[in-house]
């Protein structure tokens, strides 16, 4: 199935699930690994179901300060050679004889400056489902202005996502800002005419602890105010039982991208602990153990999933093995939120 990203298609999908009472996970990555794992966790959730066609919202950052996806995809960095690839992976990924062809894949670009990612906004339109016009640190007048601006030029080609005020960064030691209010919320959507808004509702961007203290109250006034068209950052910061709530609350689109990279990147930890007898040489051990790096149960073949001989062996040692550690607990984090998010009322 071709990517969808013609506008009216786009608000049906969103239509859909706000009739259904789900919320569409926004699944961030930025490699390749990770983009399979979220179309493999929706296949997944499509056959348990019996419907081949669920939506998925592969999601990324362009040149966003804290973490700009699209230069991650290479080593040269270049975000806009990021875009390309991750936009060809995806139109391979949809193709017909892809295992993944089937499903609604709507690309999503997340937080993109006015002043950082001009030409995404401008380049990009008709090749995406949705951008996130990011005017969020600006004051709020002009935060206006500018969404406003922009959503006047590319209304009817493009869904546009605009923040009402900024949410924080997790350790940044800022005083947050005051939750988003019902009128903000309002006035907001008003004046930009998005089609979807990020109140802040007390949860925080790249957040690892579950502290904060979110408003599930507020985002039902705002939602009963405005409409199921929330969507929600910082979703890391919540914890699990909150997390479930979130269509209920009014959120139609959560984004979700922290849990995502710890959990892969945990699982590669492990799969490389459990098998340091199968990378390196039994010397190369016996010089981590005596820097007091490893114990010396690492280099026993009885350790993890070592086999003798100790030495290097091109099936572990090369990538793909941690490539699937990666893929596999990736894909099973994603099925969670699915789960959670009521990925199953597609089945009513």
């Amino acid at each position: 199935m071709p990517l969808v990203t013609d506008y009216q298609q786009v608000k049906d999908i969103y239509h859909e699930a706000a009739e259904l009472g789900v919320a569409l996970p926004a699944f961030c990555c930025e490699d390749r690994e990770t983009l399979e794992a979220i179309l493999a966790s929706v296949k997944e959730k499509g056959e348990e179901l019996g419907i081949e066609d669920l939506p998925v919202l592969p999601t990324w950052t362009v040149r966003y300060p804290p973490r700009g996806q699209m230069k991650l995809i290479t080593a040269a960095g270049d975000p806009v050679l990021g875009m390309r690839l991750m936009l060809s992976d995806l139109e391979v990924f949809a193709g017909e004889e892809s295992p993944y062809g089937k499903l609604r894949i709507l690309p999503n670009v997340d937080h993109a400056f006015p002043e950082l990612d001009g030409d995404i906004l401008d380049g990009f339109i008709d090749q995406v489902a949705v951008i996130m016009f990011d005017a969020s640190e600006r004051p709020f007048e002009e935060n206006i202005r500018l969404t406003a601006e922009y959503v006047g030029k590319v209304h009817g080609r493009v869904v546009v996502e605009g923040a009402v005020d900024e949410l924080y960064e997790s350790g940044s030691r800022q005083m947050k800002n005051e939750p988003t209010t019902v009128a903000q919320a309002q006035r907001f959507l008003t004046e930009t005419g998005v089609d979807i808004i990020v109140p802040n509702v007390g949860t925080e961007h790249r957040a690892t602890t579950r502290e904060l203290d979110y408003r599930s109250d507020r985002a039902r006034e705002i939602s009963a105010a405005v409409g199921k068209v929330l969507c929600l950052h910082g979703s890391s910061s919540l914890r699990p039982d909150a997390a479930a709530h979130l269509p209920d609350d009014g959120f139609i689109k959560v984004n979700i991208y922290t849990t995502l990279a710890v959990s892969g990147g945990q699982a590669v930890a492990r799969h490389v602990l459990n098998n340091l007898g199968n990378i390196f040489t039994e010397a190369q051990l016996k010089e981590l153990i005596a820097e007091g790096v490893i114990g010396e149960a690492a280099a026993s073949p009885e350790f993890g999933d070592n086999e003798l001989p100790i030495q290097p062996k091109l099936a572990v040692a090369a990538n793909p093995p941690r490539r699937d550690a990666w893929f596999a607990a990736v894909r099973d984090r994603c099925k969670e939120y699915l789960d959670l998010f009521h990925y199953q009322r597609y089945a009513q």
